[in-house]
C-alpha cells in the first residue's frame, strides 16, 4: 500500500505548482465531505489504531486541498479531490484488514487455550468464532489487495489513454475521463462539422475503439447568445452529429448517450467573447470503470 501512497502525495504537490487563482472563503463541499469522512474513520477505534499512518497521509492531502485548492482550475481541483479521496479509501481498507487479522490472532489464541478442554461448549463456540475471524481477515485481505490492484490499474489505464489524446483537452473527473472538443468543429450556429475540423475525432475514435468496454457521454453546450429552447436544441443537434460520425469510425453505438444541455452548465462568463467561446462547446465522458 504505501507505494500508492509514496505516488498519490507528490501528485498532489504537483497540482498545487499549477494553482493560479485566490481561494475564497469558507471550504467546497467537496473539502466538506471529505473531512466527514476522515473524522469518521478516525473515530472508528478499529482504523484509528491500525492504519495511523494512512490516516494522516489522508489527513494531510486533504488539508492541502482545503488550504490551496481554491487555487486550482476546476479539472486540476476534481483531480486532486480525486486522489485525497483514494487515500481515505485506501486507509479505511488497510485498518479494517489490520483489525481483522489482530482479532483473527486474539481468537485463534483462545482457541488455543480452550482446546485442551473439547468436551466444554465455550471451547467448541471459540473454534467456531476463530475460524469467522479468520475467514473474515482474508476477506479484508482480499478487498485490500484488490482495492490496490485496481487503483494502479485505473492509474496505469488513465495514463495509457492520455498519452493516445495527447492532441487533446483532457481532465479526470469523478465520471470518468472528459475530453472537450472547444467550438472548432462547427460553425456558429451550426451543427455540420467543419470541413478539415475532423483530426480531433479521428483520434479520439480510435482510443474508444481501443478500449470497447468504456461507457460514452457526449454532452453538447452552448453559450447564453438566443434563447434557451434554441441553445438546448443547438446543443443536442451537435451531441448527435459526434455520436454519428464516432459510430461511422467504428466505435458501437449501444456504448455512447448523446444529450444536449443548452446554456446551463458554462464553464466561463459568457460576458465575454473569450469566455463565450469555453462555453461553445461538446464534452465527450469516457467511464472505463464498468469495465472493472
Amino acid at each position: 500500500m504505501k507505494p500508492i501512497l509514496i505516488r498519490l502525495t507528490p501528485i498532489l504537490a504537483i497540482l498545487l505548482l499549477a494553482a493560479c487563482a485566490t481561494a475564497p472563503k469558507g471550504p467546497p463541499p467537496e473539502i466538506v465531505r471529505l473531512q466527514q469522512e476522515i473524522g469518521r474513520l478516525r473515530a472508528d477505534p478499529r482504523i484509528a489504531a491500525n492504519a495511523p499512518e494512512e490516516l494522516d497521509k489522508a489527513q494531510a492531502a486533504i488539508d492541502v486541498m482545503a488550504t490551496e485548492g481554491r487555487r486550482l482550475d476546476e479539472p486540476m481541483f476534481r483531480h486532486g479531490i480525486y486522489l485525497a479521496d483514494r487515500l481515505v479509501q485506501t486507509a479505511e481498507a488497510m485498518g479494517l484488514a489490520r483489525y481483522a487479522e489482530e482479532r483473527g490472532k486474539e481468537l485463534g489464541a483462545e482457541r488455543d487455550r480452550l482446546l485442551v478442554d473439547v468436551r466444554t461448549r465455550q471451547a467448541e463456540q471459540a473454534r467456531r468464532e476463530a475460524s469467522v475471524a479468520q475467514a473474515a481477515a482474508e476477506s479484508e485481505h482480499r478487498r485490500a489487495e484488490i482495492a490496490r490492484a485496481d487503483a494502479n490499474a485505473a492509474l496505469t489505464e488513465l495514463a495509457a489513454m492520455r498519452s493516445r489524446l495527447t492532441e487533446l483537452q483532457t481532465a479526470e473527473t469523478e465520471r470518468g475521463l472528459v475530453v472537450t472538443l472547444g467550438d472548432v468543429l462547427f460553425e456558429v450556429d451550426r451543427a455540420a462539422i467543419k470541413p478539415g475540423a475532423t483530426r480531433a475525432l479521428d483520434q479520439l475514435s480510435r482510443v474508444l475503439t481501443d478500449d470497447p468496454d468504456a461507457r460514452i457521454t457526449i454532452e453538447g453546450h452552448t453559450d447564453s447568445t438566443g434563447s434557451r429552447d434554441y441553445n438546448l436544441d443547438l446543443s443536442k443537434r451537435r451531441a448527435d452529429v459526434v455520436r454519428a460520425y464516432l459510430v461511422t469510425h467504428g466505435v458501437d453505438p449501444a456504448r455512447i448517450t448523446a444529450r444536449g444541455l443548452g446554456q446551463e452548465y458554462p464553464v466561463a462568463s459568457n460576458d465575454t467573447e473569450a469566455g463565450r467561446q469555453q462555453n461553445r462547446r461538446v464534452e465527450v465522458i469516457i467511464d472505463s470503470s464498468v469495465a472493472r
